[in-house]
């Protein structure tokens, strides 16, 4: 019986509570937008420079002169022209006193980065040295490729072969000599390098009239001499 008695109360005692009207808030300090002087460079005249009013901690004004915003932007022609320092210093300066401040602005010292008298570009010359993947060499009229370049060997009959073919490039010496008989040199470009695993290939001549010419010239010139 106490304790549905206890309840009936912190019911009623809340409810009350709750019931109660809520203390009225103090409204906030009205804010009274102040018309500066339009910007002769940033802003149009006929847009004005809202300035926002603001108070420190002890209740000054400290509005006049400080948060200044600009209504219109400016252009392309105030954002990219080119101007010296010294100029945009003073620039600066006329816009610190037309917002009302009787200092003068003060910019830090610029440092001194050397005292020494501009040399120009005597720089010193630097030699590079680069190094082409191929070599250039005359013709080889008698190479073998799959033995002296890609170190291809049949052991005991290598000698045989090798044998056959330096004879065989004896024999046909002129027309390798007059096929294209402009080149004077050649390259080791289009090669694999020298170890490389490169199967045994065969090498054939080039087909070519002037080699043919002068492979038929050479051989009767052979018969005349020994007929």
């Amino acid at each position: 019986m106490c304790s549905a008695a206890g309840l009936a109360v912190l019911l009623l005692g809340g409810l009350a509570h709750a019931q109660a009207p809520l203390p009225a808030l103090e409204p906030p300090p009205a804010y009274t937008p102040r018309k500066a002087k339009p910007h002769e460079k940033f802003a149009d005249e006929r847009a004005p420079i809202q300035q926002v009013q603001a108070y420190t901690s002890s209740g000054a004004d400290v509005s006049a002169g400080e948060y200044q915003f600009l209504v219109t932007p400016p252009g392309a022609d105030r954002l990219f022209q080119l101007e010296p320092e010294s100029g945009f210093e003073a620039r600066l300066q006329n816009e610190w006193r037309d917002n009302g401040h009787k200092d003068r602005l003060v910019f830090p010292d610029e440092p001194i980065l050397s005292k020494d008298g501009y040399a120009g570009r005597a720089w010193p010359e630097y030699a590079m040295t680069v190094e082409p993947y191929f070599v250039s060499h005359k013709r080889l009229l008698f190479e073998q490729i799959n033995t002296e370049r890609y170190g291809w060997d049949f052991g005991i009959i290598d000698p045989p072969i090798s044998a056959g073919l330096f004879f065989a490039d004896v024999a046909l010496l002129p027309y390798h000599a007059f096929t294209d008989p402009f080149r004077c040199c050649e390259t080791g470009a289009g090669y694999c390098l020298p170890g490389d695993p490169v199967p045994y290939l065969l090498y054939p001549p080039e087909y070519s009239l002037t080699g043919a010419v002068a492979e038929a010239g050479a051989i009767g010139a052979v018969l005349a001499i020994f007929p």
